[in-house]
């Protein structure tokens, strides 16, 4: 699932809808002047293009980008023109045009990425929007924050608020913990747990990373394996890296805890189970996957969508940190 918003380039305005990623500082759109041949052209029929002849306050870049996201690479050259968001306008915004994109991005809903990351990921002395934003006073603090609604379009709105907090969407105080790298949202977790069954993962401490580009919580699959098994959720025969639960199990689903910063940060089945979308309405899987890292590779923790529904998150950039406080939750919408 994503989660996507509205911005504007260019003058006069070129609408498009961007979906967040906290992995990449790099904000791209589609650009018009992407290759007509199909075998070069991913972007679906119902795609915005930014079209650079058509805005009076473009300026040339030309620099190369590309973004790795592992089923394909996007690429393309930097543009640089305002930007519109939330009504506030920034100036000489440097972003992406993509004149290639990969399949994977052939049926999303969202036209390019709004890229929160840090600067040094893939974008040399590029400046992100939220820097941007915060050098021209559009902003009071380098911070965003999010709100993910965990009931799709019969709950709440979900919210990304630029500049600070927005207290509606949280409750209790924030748990906050250092960022362990300079270059992205990465932290220590000090151990994973289920306290029922005194299951613990990440016995000496561990690395994690936010990612609201990915749906799951995903970790090394000899961990998330025993942690799966233990929340009683039973391997899918087709996939047997996928875990079910039956609607039946939720009630009485053990917690799990991250221990961040001193800190018990707690997930209830309900929190980490989704349902199935299809023909199982009684069934469940679970929002926890098993990643078999190389040999080389320092296995980090991906908290994704399953556990950023539960706690709405501050990024702040000026103190190198990163805090948690539980989402608020909204009664569901009724359309009758």
């Amino acid at each position: 699932k994503l989660y996507c918003g509205s911005m504007t380039i260019g003058t006069p305005g070129q609408e498009f809808y961007v979906a967040i990623d906290t992995k990449t500082p790099i904000t791209w759109v589609p650009s018009i002047h992407s290759p007509s041949k199909p075998k070069f052209r991913f972007f679906t029929r119902t795609s915005k293009e930014y079209n650079n002849e058509s805005s009076s306050t473009y300026t040339p870049n030309g620099k190369p980008f590309e973004v790795d996201y592992g089923p394909g690479q996007v690429s393309g050259y930097y543009s640089q023109d305002n930007m519109i968001i939330g009504g506030a306008t920034i100036h000489n915004q440097v972003f992406g045009e993509a004149i290639i994109k990969p399949k994977m991005f052939a049926d999303s809903i969202n036209d390019g990425i709004f890229g929160m990351g840090f600067s040094g990921i893939n974008a040399g002395e590029d400046v992100t929007i939220v820097d941007n934003m915060f050098s021209q006073g559009l902003l009071p603090a380098p911070v965003f924050s999010t709100y993910f609604n965990r009931y799709g379009s019969n709950g709440s709105d979900s919210m990304l608020t630029l500049g600070g907090t927005n207290s509606k969407y949280y409750t209790g105080d924030f748990t906050f913990i250092d960022l362990s790298r300079p270059d992205r949202w990465q932290f220590e977790i000090e151990r994973i747990q289920v306290p029922m069954d005194h299951l613990v993962a990440c016995w000496f401490k561990c690395q994690a990373v936010i990612d609201t580009s990915s749906s799951l919580i995903i970790g090394p699959s000899f961990d998330v394996d025993r942690m799966n098994k233990r929340l009683g959720a039973k391997p899918l025969e087709r996939d047997p890296k996928l875990y079910t639960f039956e609607r039946s199990q939720l009630d009485s689903l053990p917690n799990l805890e991250f221990i961040v910063n001193g800190q018990t940060l707690r997930m209830t089945g309900k929190d980490y189970a989704n349902q199935i979308p299809g023909p199982h309405p009684n069934q469940y899987f679970s929002g926890i996957v098993g990643k078999n890292f190389k040999s080389e590779e320092t296995p980090v923790w991906i908290l994704g969508l399953s556990f950023l529904r539960t706690y709405y998150t501050q990024f702040d950039k000026g103190n190198r940190r990163i805090g948690f406080a539980k989402a608020a939750t909204f009664p569901q919408k009724s359309f009758s």
